[in-house]
């Protein structure tokens, strides 16, 4: 057996005892129900409009990818992952009510710039005043003005630090080995919860459906509306 061979077989059996470790020692419950939920919210829209489902397929699996990099051991991977996919949400609700230009993106296969921080600087996405052109209830559920879109500029902000290489987010200034941390871990599943809570919240509100239990306890993590 070759020295490549040897030494990819030897991360592979560290990876499957990271993931049992991680597993044993962790609820993972909360991250399933989560990854479920936005299942849920994915469908509920395609049922809606099909127009923005690739970008729901590409979330839905991306999210499973950074679950599985992260009980392996990769959390920074996993969290790296976590910003894509806040991109990715913000078009899948921008482009759902802007045909014309998602028709326009697919057609030229437009470089992206509709960056987080750019749509809400530049088009007001999420803010009080863009909400409240398909809500009308907005004022009275969100807990102060701006909530939304000021929180997604917030953990926009978070994720890029940790996938530009900001000194205090890197996890191997220590050592090269790959072995369990319970905190990189947990540091993981924060920010999944928040980006599946901001799923839940921008759903609720877009689409004024407040009936659904999962969704809505889904939504309350992050605590930005009053439900």
């Amino acid at each position: 057996m070759s020295f490549t061979t040897q030494s990819l077989v030897q991360i592979i059996k560290a990876t499957s005892s990271i993931q049992k470790r991680t597993m044993t020692d962790n609820d993972l419950t909360e991250v399933l129900k989560g990854l479920y939920t936005v299942l849920e919210v994915s469908e509920k829209i395609v049922q809606k409009n099909t127009r923005t489902e690739f970008y729901w397929n590409e979330i839905l699996s991306e999210l499973v990818a950074v679950i599985h990099s992260s009980i392996s051991g990769y959390s920074r991977l996993g969290i790296s992952g976590l910003r894509n996919i806040l991109e990715l949400l913000c078009h899948a609700f921008f482009y759902y009510d802007h045909p014309i230009e998602l028709k326009l993106s697919i057609n030229e296969n437009m470089k992206s710039r509709m960056y987080v921080t750019a749509l809400v600087n530049d088009h007001h996405f999420f803010t009080t005043r863009y909400i409240k052109t398909f809500n009308s209830k907005i004022e009275r559920l969100e807990v102060k003005p701006n909530a939304i879109s000021n929180f997604l500029k917030y953990e926009y902000h978070q994720l890029c630090d940790v996938v530009h290489g900001r000194h205090n987010t890197l996890t191997k200034q220590a050592s090269l080995k790959i072995k369990y941390s319970k905190a990189e871990y947990k540091n993981f599943e924060r920010h999944f919860m928040t980006i599946s809570s901001l799923i839940a919240t921008m759903y609720i509100l877009r689409f004024e459906d407040y009936d659904n239990p999962s969704i809505i306890n889904l939504a309350k993590k992050i605590r930005l509306l009053r439900l």
